[in-house]
């Protein structure tokens, strides 16, 4: 992921594909992470609900990164994934990311 945590490349509209959001950088050392969970919005203003354009696997947790698979988007359309986590010693760790759902070259 880029540092403007913008998924790249884009994501091809109707393709399954693995995401994921490393929380290294964020919950300090000796700290886990128990479960997360993923809501997708457009990222538009105001922001309304994209789950209808997608299908999400369950989330899961590998180290302290959490993954899901995504499979669907329209092309065209910009996304907002909102990550959460919550960490062993019982802390919320919202993060957000983007997807743009276009053809890749």
């Amino acid at each position: 992921m880029a540092l403007s945590r913008r998924y790249s490349p884009e994501h091809p509209p109707g393709e399954s594909c693995n995401f994921g959001l490393d929380y290294s950088y964020v919950i300090p050392p000796g700290v886990g992470i128990t479960s997360g969970t993923l809501h997708i919005f457009l990222n538009t203003y105001p922001y309304s609900s994209a789950d209808t354009d997608w299908t999400a696997s369950p989330v899961t947790v590998s180290g302290r990164t959490v993954y899901c698979r995504l499979t669907g988007g329209v092309e065209g359309k910009d996304y907002r994934l909102t990550w959460t986590v919550i960490d062993t010693d019982g802390n919320s760790w919202p993060r957000t990311t983007l997807c743009l759902c276009a053809q890749t070259s």
